[in-house]
């Protein structure tokens, strides 16, 4: 079911190339996406949620199969949930709000339009991000783990994968990376 787009999978991020993300302080519409919405601060407890929810939503995708009007059938019953997946392109919105966990400011994304859907931005599923380069560690793990792409892109990084599915292995990868350094970080973890 999950169609792939050939693309190298390379992880080489210079942070020295990171800037601030210039901004900070918009709620939605910025010059690098006119359709921004201010996706930073969610919890990693929030974040699993929509991870999980995301999950299940691929799994019934892929379950559908070639049958297209179950497969519309599992779309519009996102939609029509109001459900935080139905903002974003499929797939893509758990591995926002695991960056936004992280620390990162989601800025743009696309699902490379593998789900046969139209008018995309790119044929890549991808994220980009604002992200200070101390937080930067936890996500260069889980893009390893998860094995998808992580480059800079202007003064920001990218996430990137061959297909959909990835993205929400990613945002797993993430969360447990984050969820990990903090109980390492509580007063009595592990050290």
């Amino acid at each position: 079911m999950w169609h792939s787009v050939h693309v190298e999978i390379i992880r080489d991020v210079d942070i020295s190339a990171i800037g601030p993300f210039e901004n900070a302080d918009a709620e939605d519409g910025i010059l690098l996406n006119h359709s921004y919405v201010d996706m930073r601060g969610y919890s990693s407890a929030d974040a699993r949620d929509l991870v999980n929810e995301e999950a299940e939503l691929l799994s019934e995708i892929e379950a559908a199969g070639d049958n297209d009007d179950r497969f519309e059938e599992v779309l519009n019953e996102i939609y029509e949930s109001a459900s935080e997946l139905g903002g974003f392109d499929i797939g893509t919105t758990g591995a926002i709000v695991a960056l936004s966990a992280a620390g990162a400011a989601p800025i743009s994304s696309c699902n490379g339009g593998l789900l046969g859907e139209t008018s995309h931005s790119s044929v890549v599923p991808h994220i980009l991000f604002s992200v200070a380069p101390w937080h930067l560690q936890p996500i260069l793990r889980a893009a390893e783990a998860a094995d998808v792409g992580l480059l800079n892109n202007l003064q920001h990084v990218e996430v990137f994968a061959d297909r959909i599915p990835k993205l929400n292995a990613f945002a797993k990868h993430l969360l447990d990376e984050i969820e990990s350094e903090n109980v390492a970080a509580a007063p009595g973890g592990a050290r």
